[in-house]
This record gives C-alpha cells, sequence and structure tokens, in this order.
C-alpha cells in the first residue's frame, strides 16, 4: 500500500531533505536517485532500496509494483511537496532513497579484469560521475577516490553517473599511502596522467593489471602520487588548447588502455 504524506514538516520528508547535504549522507549511509531508467535500474538491482517517492501526477503502475512486491517504502506526495524535494529543475515525479554499499579494499583489487581508476582530488561532481560512467561501459572493476575528491553521492555525480553508480564499486579512500601501498602489493601498474608524460598512443607498457590515476583540472596528479607511478602519459595536443576537461581527458585515457589491454589478451 502506498502512504500520503501531505505535510511539509513530515519527519520522512525532513529526512529525504537532509540528504542533499553530505553531512547527513554521510551520517546516514543513504543517497538519492532521481529519474524514472535509473530507479527501475535501482529496483531490478541488488541495492538496498530504504523508500521510493512519488509525485501526485506520477503515474508507472509496473514500477510502483515492483517497488510493493520487493517491500519498498513507497509515499505518495503532493507535486509542490515532491518539487521541494528533487534536485532537478523539471523532476521527473519519482525518486529512489538508496543505501551507499560498503566496499572493502581487498575485495576491489582482486577484481576480474585488472582495471581500476583512481580519481586524485577530483571536485567536479559532474566530472567525477562521467568517469565513473565511462569505467563502468569499459568494464573497469572500480574506482578509488583519493585527496579529497567531490562526494560520488552529490546528486550531480549521481545524475552523471545514470545509473553506473548502482554498478561500479566506488572507495572512498582515506589514507592514500595505504591504498598506493596496496596496489603495488597487488601487482597494479600505476599510471599517472600529466603533461609532461609520453604519448599514451604509442606507450606500450603491457600489464594484467592496471591503475590509471586522473588528477584535477586545476591541479593535476598530486606529486605524492606521481612519486609511486611506474609510468606517466598524456594525451597528444597539436591545437591551441593546453588541456582537456577532466572527463573528457579521463574518458580517451580509460579507452585507449582498454583498447591497449583488449588487444594484449587478444
Amino acid at each position: 500500500m502506498i502512504e500520503v504524506i501531505s505535510s511539509p514538516s513530515n519527519n520522512t520528508l525532513k529526512h529525504v531533505k537532509k540528504l542533499h547535504k553530505k553531512k547527513y549522507r554521510e551520517e546516514y549511509k543513504q543517497f538519492i536517485l532521481e529519474g524514472e531508467k535509473t530507479v527501475l535500474e535501482a529496483l531490478e538491482s541488488d541495492c538496498a532500496i530504504d523508500m521510493m517517492l512519488f509525485s501526485e501526477a506520477y503515474f508507472h503502475p509496473l514500477l510502483e509494483e515492483k517497488a510493493m512486491n520487493k517491500g519498498v517504502r513507497c509515499i505518495r506526495l503532493k507535486d509542490k511537496l515532491f518539487g521541494q524535494l528533487s534536485d532537478t529543475q523539471s523532476p521527473q515525479g519519482v525518486l529512489a532513497v538508496i543505501r551507499q554499499k560498503e566496499y572493502e579494499l581487498n575485495k576491489i583489487l582482486d577484481s576480474r579484469s585488472g582495471f581500476l581508476l583512481i580519481m586524485d582530488g577530483i571536485k567536479d561532481p559532474g566530472n567525477l560521475g562521467t568517469m565513473i560512467r565511462t569505467m563502468d561501459a569499459a568494464g573497469g572493476d572500480g574506482v578509488i577516490l583519493i585527496n579529497d575528491c567531490v562526494d560520488p553521492y552529490n546528486p550531480k555525480a549521481i545524475r552523471a553517473t545514470m545509473g553506473s553508480i548502482l554498478r561500479v564499486p566506488v572507495l572512498k579512500a582515506v589514507n592514500k599511502e595505504e591504498i598506493l601501498t596496496a596496489l603495488i602489493q597487488a601487482g597494479y601498474h600505476i599510471v599517472v596522467s600529466g603533461l609532461d608524460g609520453m604519448d599514451v598512443f604509442t606507450y606500450a607498457e603491457e600489464t594484467n593489471k592496471l591503475a590509471l590515476v586522473i588528477g584535477s583540472e586545476s591541479h593535476g596528479v598530486s606529486p605524492e602520487v606521481r612519486k609511486k607511478a611506474q609510468s606517466l602519459v598524456k594525451i597528444p595536443m597539436v591545437g591551441g588548447a593546453e588541456s582537456l576537461n577532466a572527463a573528457v581527458a579521463g574518458g580517451i585515457l580509460i579507452y585507449e588502455f582498454f583498447r591497449k589491454r583488449r588487444k594484449m589478451d587478444s
């Protein structure tokens, strides 16, 4: 049965509103997922859904039936109240409160393809979310965040993942030295992107396990991480631009290493 909430002072609505702030997402280990397509993906995945909320105007019997069959708490709201919970200008009328998954470093390092992305100090949520989505498309094993990256559960980052946040393990690393040491001990070859590196398209190092490090647009990869790298690569630029958007650069590098690794396996 779908609950109906009409009061803006309802405690459940107050709780959901809090999840727009990082400190409450971290406290409650939850995040908001918006939009029909991604909410359907969540229902069909193994993620834990704590509740789903619908606007009064929203109507999708199949989605609502799936949610209730899974025992998910379902709530219907006046359109105005739903709009206060949404982070988009044109809400689709459905959102879900998802429980954050807890990932262990050892399990990520022991994953099937041996291809990881390390994001170093990425501050833009759209860039971070886009690179998570790209790693999902390229079949990567996971993403590790170091040096105070933006929260991957930021609403803008979540939207940019287009549902990939449900599939790609994302680990928020507290101790980058521990992470880097563990990568090396597990046999990962650490490749750092930098303007003084070698042309990635002619780079020929072959390794079964690879960790690609992408830095922020403003500062690049941090010096302490560069010191741990076994290889330094760059994307050649022959025009007038000095640099690329972090997500664009990340996409090129991810897929170039995906190509090289697929060629190596063939």
